[in-house]
């Protein structure tokens, strides 16, 4: 694993950095989900999913994987190391809208925050495994 450099897109943080990283944005990713506001809460469960994935990226770097975080959850969607749960997670992330159209009474639904934690536990588990080995 390369060591942490902060000039480079991928190794300015270590695997466990980008995990907090991705830690703290989803949490704010919830809460702006349930006070309803959608584009903040998808654009930072997107970003969660995709700090997440940088983990993995700096530990066993994929250039399937590109660069940003939209090309991320696009590998992750197809990978066949991945479970159907995780696949769809990413599908999931990729495929909301920004505009969430009706408005809900009541708190808003955190189901894509729960998608990006998915993808996090996903992540987890690869960078410890990886650590261990």
């Amino acid at each position: 694993m390369p060591a942490v450099d902060p000039d480079h897109w991928l190794y300015r943080l270590s695997p466990t950095d980008w995990l907090k990283a991705a830690e703290v944005e989803l949490a704010r990713a919830s809460e702006a989900l349930v006070k309803k506001s959608h584009r903040a809460g998808l654009t930072g469960a997107r970003r969660a999913a995709g700090m997440a994935l940088n983990a993995v990226l700096a530990v066993a770097l994929d250039d399937s994987y590109g660069r940003s975080y939209m090309d991320h959850l696009k590998a992750l969607a197809v990978d066949k190391s991945a479970t159907p749960s995780v696949h769809e997670a990413a599908r999931a992330l990729l495929s909301a809208p920004l505009d969430a159209g009706l408005v809900q009474l009541g708190p808003g639904s955190t189901e894509l925050a729960d998608h990006a934690n998915t993808v996090l536990d996903h992540a987890r588990g690869l960078v410890a495994h990886t650590a261990q080995a």
